[in-house]
């Protein structure tokens, strides 16, 4: 699944658990959860790829500016430069992904808290 395919879904799973069922009916809760739990996952394979890319562009950066003879505190400082829409994306991204999850930690939470309380009710 593409990555912006994947951060729609995660925004419209958490858009639909902002909406009134999002709150009071269980079962919607759970399925909410469930597709926001899978794409927020799908997100963080993206993540994990891109991290892996910023680290072995940093390194090839520095590579190549040691290699023109710059010292090595001037070739890492142009490698953090050369990375840096790298590390902003990575930075967003585990951002996304972070709330995501204390999302789905919340709603299930809720989810056990609704059920505890119909159980009490009956």
């Amino acid at each position: 699944m593409k990555l912006e395919v994947a951060l729609k879904g995660m925004a419209s799973a958490q858009k639909n658990l902002r909406s009134v069922e999002g709150i009071g009916n269980p079962v919607f809760m759970s399925e909410a959860m469930m597709r926001l739990s899978q794409y927020t996952g799908c997100v963080e394979d993206h993540l994990a790829e891109l991290e892996k890319e910023a680290e072995l562009a940093e390194a090839k950066s520095y590579m190549e500016m040691k290699a023109f003879g710059k010292s090595p505190s001037a070739a890492e400082k142009e490698a953090k430069y050369a990375v840096a829409e790298f590390k902003a994306d990575i930075k967003r991204l585990t951002r996304l992904t972070t709330s995501a999850w204390r999302q789905v930690g919340v709603i299930q939470s809720r989810v056990n808290h609704l059920i505890r309380e119909a159980q009490t009710q009956v």
